[in-house]
């Protein structure tokens, strides 16, 4: 009895202290949630690649989905050739440098948002315990590809008794072209050619080059077959509409890449793929501008991934952007009501707020700006992508200090 009367306060106590109240879920952790249990999170950005806050969020999204879902892939829309080097260094116990991957990786990205994910993916890259690409098959300015590739080709060229090969490609990718030696609708043609006769000598039964030299050749002939396209139909029309076909084919390769690298783990990855929206949206045919016109690489991952893909796109309310990392930043005109920009802040108070498939669908067709700052395109955008964070004040990428 003396037990029970000495208990009574304390149940008092308990009954009339108000019951604490969890804390709210973030932004970031319903996104992750959404993503642990996907096997592709495709997160996009806006076009131009110069938003700080967007690159923050998702270089912290990248740590998350790593260290707490098992993430094992990273993948980002920048030239392969780099990152197909560093695989053969890997290979050949060869360092690879945090450097090395900024280098990859490129300027459009090299800013202080992005520097504390470097030495988080370039560990677990040395450690064998995470697979890094590039996807693209253009060639970046500063890269290994563009001022030290040439050196690896012209010796391949030269065996194949193709010695004005090695030299074209060396005057190529250092951009050497002046009055004398002009950039012409020819030259592609001829590096298509070269480029070519490198992939078919690498392909042939018992060549001694490696699973990435092909690779290398192989992105180098898709390149040049669209640049070489791009400037005949540039020649036959100057004035003609933009050409839809070099931007289809791109991001067709980029899958391509996307599918190689996949392809070079026998057990099946969960990888996270760094790119635009433009080129992660699940479908664009239902956007009122000129975009619907694009196939884009999340179309090609959607049709062999469905519900295990997952697109992400981002946004903002207000505030500023660059391109890449430029110095010239831009304003952003500042959201209307009845955009899905404005929508997202109305009665909220929050620096971000997140809108998942539901909330997209039944906000319903609207104006908004995910794919590029500089145009509002109206669009069900749940059609689009499978959530979307917004930004209430963006601020433009600087430069990472070296």
């Amino acid at each position: 009895m003396r037990y029970l009367l000495l208990l009574i306060p304390l149940l008092s106590s308990c009954a009339s202290s108000p019951r604490s109240e969890a804390p709210p879920v973030s932004d970031a952790d319903r996104i992750v949630r959404e993503l642990c249990d996907k096997q592709m999170a495709l997160l996009g950005e806006e076009s131009h690649h110069g938003s700080a806050r967007t690159v923050a969020f998702k270089a912290e999204l990248t740590r998350r989905l790593v260290e707490e879902c098992q993430y094992d892939a990273f993948f980002i829309e920048t030239g392969t050739y780099d990152f197909l080097h560093i695989q053969t260094l890997l290979k050949a116990g060869q360092p690879v440098s945090d450097d090395m991957l900024v280098a990859a990786i490129g300027g459009m990205w090299a800013s202080p948002e992005m520097a504390p994910l470097i030495p988080f993916l370039a560990g677990r890259l040395r450690a064998g315990t995470l697979a890094v690409g590039g996807i693209d098959d253009q060639i970046n300015s500063g890269t290994w590809a563009q001022k030290e590739m040439a050196r690896e080709l012209i010796p391949w060229f030269n065996g194949l008794g193709q010695a004005e090969c090695g030299e074209a490609f060396d005057w190529h990718l250092a951009w050497r072209y002046d009055e004398a030696r002009p950039y012409t609708a020819e030259t592609p043609k001829v590096l298509l050619g070269c480029a070519k006769a490198l992939e078919s000598a690498f392909s042939k039964p018992g060549a001694s080059a490696t699973q990435e030299q092909l690779q290398l050749a192989r992105n180098l002939v898709r390149n040049l077959t669209r640049e070489a396209a791009a400037r005949a139909r540039k020649q036959a029309q100057p004035d003609g509409p933009r050409d839809w076909g070099y931007d289809i084919s791109r991001d067709r390769s980029m899958f391509m890449n996307l599918e190689w690298l996949l392809s070079q783990s026998p057990q099946p990855r969960k990888a996270i793929v760094w790119t635009a929206t433009v080129h992660a949206a699940k479908d664009m045919s239902s956007l009122e501008s000129d975009d619907r016109q694009r196939i884009p690489l999340g179309t090609y991952v959607r049709e062999r991934f469905g519900d295990q893909s997952f697109v992400l796109g981002f946004s903002a309310s207000s505030g500023r952007y660059s391109i890449g990392t430029s110095p010239h930043t831009f304003d952003l005109a500042p959201a209307t009501p009845d955009s899905l920009e404005g929508q997202a802040f109305l009665n909220h108070a929050a620096d971000t707020r997140y809108l998942d498939g539901r909330q997209l669908r039944e906000l319903g067709p609207r104006v908004a700006r995910p794919l590029t700052y500089s145009a509002w395109t109206k669009a069900p955008w749940a059609t689009v992508m499978d959530g979307l964070l917004i930004v209430r004040e963006e601020s433009p990428s600087r430069k990472a200090a070296r």
